[in-house]
Formats: structure tokens, sequence, C-alpha cells
């Protein structure tokens, strides 16, 4: 048989076979972030502990991060429309699983209510606050249970465009209570309100929600459950080595110097 005719079927043999990536080749993404210190924020150090982690945790497994910081109630958007490939610090909803990929959790937020001093809201479940004015942010998720409730009218919710302004209502009494992780919501009060506005306001113990936050990829992404494969690789490699929880205090520290 002629080796031409044999060459020119070898090489139409393998253009016709499907295209796959190398195990170990390496993938560039751009995830959202957003100002949610000390875990995210363009200011912070290593722009803070959360996306550490997951520049960190994408490393070891050859993806190389860049990030673009958007406004809190665009951050989540951009990745669900696939303007950037996907975004972090977000808990998991129906709503949000119709266009994300969630990868297993890498930190939890311990939600809480602010309040002011000289106006507690107590209470053993969330529906004895059908009588509080609270504040949300825009875009953002605060448990199953809030948002059912708030449905059905009994919360009564007052929404603005970020933490600080939620802060700041709250401060000027235009709402009673206002929902946020205890770290963030200490930061934001100290390093934006004089130390007289920070003595009205003060925080409840009792969380009403354990958030688990988790990186999230554009499920229409062409390598999207690869991505998350990498990733939740790479967050086990950084738990067991011990890297996690030093990579965690060593940003923090950086943060609070």
């Amino acid at each position: 048989m002629n080796c031409n005719f044999i060459h020119t079927i070898l090489a139409i043999s393998l253009l016709s076979l499907p295209l796959s990536y190398g195990a170990n080749d390496s993938i560039k993404i751009r995830l959202s972030n957003q100002e949610w210190a000390p875990y995210m924020g363009k200011g912070l150090a290593d722009y803070g502990i959360f996306s550490r982690l997951v520049f960190e945790a994408f490393a070891r497994e050859n993806v190389q991060v860049t990030f673009e910081f958007y406004p809190n109630n665009r951050t989540l958007e951009v990745a669900r429309k696939g303007v950037l490939d996907g975004s972090f610090g977000w808990a998991i909803s129906a709503e949000r699983q119709k266009n994300l990929l969630y990868t297993d959790p890498v930190l939890s937020a311990n939600m809480v209510f602010f309040e002011r001093v000289n106006s507690k809201r107590p209470w053993k479940k969330l529906s004895d606050l059908k009588d509080s004015r609270i504040g949300i942010t825009l875009g953002n998720y605060y448990s199953d249970e809030f948002s059912q409730l708030e449905k059905q009218k009994i919360l009564k919710t007052d929404a603005a465009a970020d933490d600080l302004t939620g802060f700041r209502k709250l401060i000027a009494g235009h709402i009673d209570l206002f929902p946020i992780d205890i770290e963030v919501g200490q930061y934001l009060l100290q390093q934006n309100f004089s130390a007289e506005k920070r003595e009205q306001v003060t925080w409840q113990k009792k969380a009403f929600w354990i958030a688990p936050m988790h990186v999230v990829i554009w499920n229409k992404h062409p390598r999207g459950k690869e991505l998350i494969a990498r990733f939740n690789s790479g967050l086990k490699k950084l738990k067991s080595s011990g890297d996690f929880q030093k990579i965690t205090d060593e940003t923090r520290n950086k943060i609070n110097q």
C-alpha cells in the first residue's frame, strides 16, 4: 500500500479525535472579587484572607487566578452571566445553582445581628423579629429560613447597596438590626466609624446562620467541572499540609498590622 496514502489516512484520523486536555496543563481564570474585609478587599494584604486561600488552592493545581473587583451587588452577577469565569465567598441557594457550579466550602460566615445598644432585640426564633426593621445588602443571601420569612412578609427588610450603608442606617436609627458576619461587621465598624458611633452599636452572641462559603464557576464554562475538581483537590492539599491555617493566620496578622 502507498505510504503517502497511509500517512494521509492517519492524519485525518488524528484530526477527527476529540480534543482533550492534559491533566496538569495550566489554566488562567478571572474571578470577581469585592470589598468584604477582612476576607476580601482590594486594599488588603493579599486581597484578604479568602482571596489568598482561593489563590493558593488553585495554584496547587496549576490554575492561575486574577481578581477583578466589583460593587457588592454586581460581584455575583458577572459570574452568573459568564462575564467572568466565576467568583467566591458565596453560600448555596437554589436560585444561584441555576447558573453556578459550587466547590467544597472554604470558610464559614458566622452570621449575627448587629443592633443599637439602646434598642436590643432578643429572639428565640427568627419569626420573633417580625416587628423589627432588618437591613439587608442587595445580592446577599441570609439563609433559606430568612428568605422564606421575608417572602411571607413576616420579616420586614430594608435593602441597601452595600454593608457600609447598612451600618449607617443602623446607627441613624432607620433600621433596628443588621445581619452580617461577625468579623466583617467588627472590621467595618472599626475602620469607618468614630469611637463615639461605634459605642452605639453591639452585636448578638447568638448566630442565626453559620453559612458555608464557596468558590463558584459559571455553569456553562467549557472547563467548569474540571475547575471545580482542581480547586477541591488544591483545597484538600492546603488542609492536609497545614498550610490552610498557616495562610489564614498569616494573612489576618498582615491585615491587622
